[in-house]
This record gives structure tokens, C-alpha cells and sequence, in this order.
């Protein structure tokens, strides 16, 4: 059997002790070290002192819950290490509440080694918040602010997902036009469009895509620097496509 969570160390938060040996049996044939916290307090000291690939905290637990040692985990050590929430309570808006309090992902109890697999690897692979910013999404090529789609839609997921959607639904579609813009040396075309793209960017700011249009359409507009348009073309098709596979990997988490 492969290890899919070979030289990955996963903390267990569970004040069951049957529960805790399940997972950490669960883990160990995933081919995870692992270590375990009786409670919510336990949990964040080990937080503290120690860095984890991945926690799994139950969520109902005696003195600090699993939503407190959350909270406290984000807000208070600046820590950005994925969180999965466990309860044996599946109820109705549970995972959004998890979600909200700053848990990147939720399964109930019981689950199979097959399913707690499925949910890491699908949990370590997804964009996460920057510690410093709980709506940014980032990785090694690009980062995506999200925080005015929160401003403006507060907790309502569904919005922000909806937003999110439109945006690489229509982006490519507006930078095709200004690439077709630019080989027709349509310079109006291309400030026109520019401008267009710019009012979607100021909202999801992509790196320095808001930058790049904002120059694209000033030199469109005057007429100046025109040599440097289709470069900043390009660099605005790099930078959307792959601000676009770390939307899409966000939309599926």
C-alpha cells in the first residue's frame, strides 16, 4: 500500500481515547507521524512549540472546543496550518461553521482510512489563507486578495464562490480582446478593455495584475509606450492563467 502521508506530521486533537487510537492507527498506515492533544488547551501549546503538516481537531471537547483552539490557533499565533474539523455530528451547517472559524476542511465520524486519505490529500493540495491575511490566497507563482468580496458579502460563501466563477468565466474573455486589440494596433480598443478589466481586478487582486492593466490603459489612452503594450499583454495572460487554477483549486476545496 502506498504512504501518501509519508514525512508529513499530523497532530490529533480528540479527548476520546478509543477515537484518538482509531486516527492515529488511520494515520500510521498513511505512513504519518503523528501526535496526539487530550483538548483544545493541548492542542494550541503543541501549536506553540511545534509545526505540523496538518491538525485534525474534534470539534466538541472539554474546556477550550475545537472552534475555540481554532480561533486562537488563527487570530493569536498567526498560524496557518490546515485544519480538518471531526465531529460525530453531522448537522446541518456544521461545515460552514467550521469553515467560518477558520477550518479548512470537516469529516464526520466514523470514516474509513480511504476517506480520511481522500479529505488530507485533498485538504494539503488546496490554496490556503496567508496567516497575516485570512483572504489571501496564495503559492509559490501568485497571490489572489480576496478581502473585498468578504467586505462586501460578509460570510455568505456562496456569493464570493459566485463571484469568483464570473471572474475566470469572463476574464479570459476580456483578455482575449485586448490581445486581438493589440495585433490590430486598435489602441482605443485596448484602453477601452483595459479599462473594463481594471474595475474586476480592483475587486479580486490578482498580484500585480491591477498594475499591469492600470499601465496598459494609460499608455492605450495617450498613446505612449506603445511598444511595451504587447509585453504587458503577455504578462497579464501569464499572471490570469495561473491566478485562474488557484481559483479553481479554491472552488473545489
Amino acid at each position: 500500500m502506498t504512504k501518501p502521508l509519508e514525512n508529513k506530521t499530523i497532530l490529533v486533537a480528540d479527548d476520546d481515547a478509543i477515537n484518538q487510537f482509531v486516527v492515529k492507527h488511520a494515520l500510521a498506515i498513511l505512513g504519518a507521524k503523528v501526535e496526539a492533544a487530550n483538548n483544545g488547551d493541548e492542542a494550541v501549546e503543541k501549536m506553540k512549540r511545534n509545526e505540523y503538516s496538518l491538525v485534525l481537531m474534534d470539534i466538541q471537547m472539554p474546556g477550550m472546543t475545537g472552534y475555540e483552539a481554532t480561533k486562537f490557533i488563527r487570530q493569536q499565533l498567526k498560524n496557518n496550518t490546515p485544519i480538518i474539523a471531526m465531529t460525530a455530528f453531522a448537522l446541518n451547517g456544521e461545515e460552514e461553521k467550521c469553515i467560518q472559524c477558520g477550518m479548512n476542511g470537516y469529516i464526520s465520524k466514523p470514516f474509513t482510512t480511504e476517506k480520511l486519505s481522500t479529505t488530507i490529500e485533498k485538504i494539503l493540495s488546496s490554496p490556503i489563507a496567508d496567516s497575516s491575511n485570512s483572504y489571501l490566497l496564495s503559492n509559490d507563482d501568485i497571490a489572489i486578495d480576496i478581502s473585498i468580496l468578504y467586505d462586501v458579502a460578509g460570510n455568505d460563501n456562496e456569493y464570493i464562490r459566485l463571484m469568483l466563477s464570473t471572474f475566470i468565466k469572463n476574464m479570459p474573455i476580456t483578455l482575449q480582446k485586448i490581445q486581438q486589440a493589440v495585433s490590430h494596433q486598435n489602441w482605443e480598443e485596448v484602453f477601452k478593455t483595459a479599462h473594463y478589466a481594471k474595475s474586476s481586478l480592483s475587486i479580486i487582486k490578482v498580484d500585480k495584475m491591477f498594475t499591469t492593466v492600470l499601465q496598459l490603459e494609460k499608455n492605450a489612452k495617450s498613446k505612449t509606450n506603445l511598444e511595451k503594450i504587447p509585453e504587458d499583454t503577455l504578462s497579464l495572460i501569464s499572471m490570469y492563467e495561473k491566478a485562474e487554477q488557484l481559483i479553481l483549486k479554491y472552488l473545489e476545496a
